[in-house]
């Protein structure tokens, strides 16, 4: 998946869509971009377009699931491009740091 329209991160309510590699578009909003590693990435929520006929995908308790999307940024030029992360080894070192930040942020908010 890639995006190769500018994006400004710093607003609130900031959407994209990003291009999967079978063509199909995706609205995302971008929720943070974080660094870790000496890289950066944005954590994005999909959105479900409104023509979306796929019908939602639900949880155990039937409520509608929210769908979250790691992607490495990578500055060109004057954009930002989100890049599919190819290594599952940085893949999941980048999630458990999302994850260690969001037990860090649940525990400060206690």
């Amino acid at each position: 998946m890639t995006n190769e329209t500018p994006t400004n991160p710093g607003t609130d309510e900031a959407i994209i869509t990003l291009e999967g590699e079978d063509g199909t578009s995706y609205n995302c909003q971008i929720l943070d971009i974080i660094e870790f590693d000496g890289q950066e990435y944005g954590i994005l929520l999909k959105l479900k377009a409104a023509d979306d006929k796929t019908p939602p995908v639900e949880d155990a308790d039937g409520e509608e699931e929210e769908s979250l999307v790691i992607m490495r940024l990578i500055q060109r030029d004057d954009q930002s491009i989100f890049r599919t992360i190819e290594s599952d080894d940085e893949f999941e070192k980048v999630v458990a740091y999302v994850e260690e930040l969001a037990r860090a942020a649940a525990g400060a908010e206690e």
